[in-house]
């Protein structure tokens, strides 16, 4: 059934590849040219937004610090703006953030606090949870739902930054699926170094449109889903009970769900959450409860 599952998926599969080059913010580059300016010529700092330290030195007579074999000029450290990461490539900063004009999206990967994962943000959008919760831990929160993982054959819906699949495939999981749609934001990712776990060798990554790659997949392969969508209004087809019903069709009889939903319209009287609850039932899935701290369903399907 994996063998089948593989080959299937197998013309939207994708090698993911971090590049690791050395990424840093506004508060990073001021807290190097400050400790220039005392007279330091060796710093230590982190280079991947928290997951490691390593030393960087200030060459005096260049002006410039050397970055893992860069020369990064200090004038090019000043004037970076707040709530964007940058990458050194060819000893230049470069912010990671670009508009797409096809798609008149405009993707970012904005820094949430020191030495903790970033988000992506597309047109202002956060794709995590940011307020009172880091996107990492948000994403421990949403995996948790699904109860342990070992050997597990999950689905993940939804790649965005990777940080579900990696944490899946990091707690034992025999195989994660994960599928992707848009080039920039898989392109955003080889650039974070918290998405460095997408490159587990249990970890199958698709670029597709996940409605069309599903309906591809053999019935009951998964034991575990993973649905974390963009929000109803940016893709409402990913809230249909036509998708709700392939997701169903995949999952092993006795398989769980867990599907994120947010909090939408919490200040009106729209109850969006309502209708994905009904479209789940209506679909056949159990409904166990709704999980206030990774704000959505729990699911599961029953056994015959």
């Amino acid at each position: 059934m994996i063998d089948d599952l593989l080959c299937q998926v197998g013309k939207y599969r994708y090698a993911f590849r971090p590049k690791n080059v050395p990424v840093l913010t506004r508060e990073l580059a001021v807290k190097i040219q400050s400790s220039v300016d005392e007279g330091k010529s060796v710093l230590t700092v982190t280079l991947d937004m928290g997951l490691s330290t390593e030393v960087v030195k200030y060459v005096s007579n260049r002006y410039c610090v050397e970055i893992r074999g860069q020369c990064v000029e200090l004038s090019k450290l000043s004037g970076l703006k707040e709530n964007y990461v940058y990458a050194i490539k060819n000893n230049d900063v470069i912010p990671l953030a670009w508009y797409d004009e096809t798609l008149r999206r405009y993707y970012k990967l904005k820094p949430i606090a020191p030495n903790k994962a970033p988000t992506l943000e597309i047109n202002g959008i956060h794709m995590h949870r940011c307020e009172g919760i880091d996107p990492w831990t948000d994403s421990i929160f949403k995996l948790n739902q699904l109860g342990r993982v070992r050997h597990a054959i999950i689905l993940d819906t939804c790649t965005g930054l990777g940080y579900t699949a990696s944490i899946a495939a990091a707690r034992g999981a025999a195989l994660v699926v994960t599928s992707e749609v848009d080039s920039n934001v898989i392109e955003i990712a080889t650039y974070n170094p918290w998405s460095k776990g997408l490159a587990n060798e249990n970890i199958v990554t698709i670029k597709a449109d996940i409605t069309t790659a599903i309906c591809m997949m053999p019935d009951e392969v998964f034991t575990h889903i993973l649905h974390d969508p963009p929000r109803f209004s940016v893709a409402g087809e990913l809230y249909s009970r036509e998708f709700y019903k392939e997701l169903y069709r995949v999952l092993r009889p006795g398989g769980k769900l867990f599907h994120y939903t947010g909090m939408p319209f919490k200040h009106s009287n729209i109850s969006i959450l309502k209708g994905i609850k009904k479209r789940l039932e209506s679909t056949g899935f159990y409904v166990i409860k709704w999980s206030e701290v990774a704000q959505g369903f729990i699911a599961i399907k029953p056994s015959y």
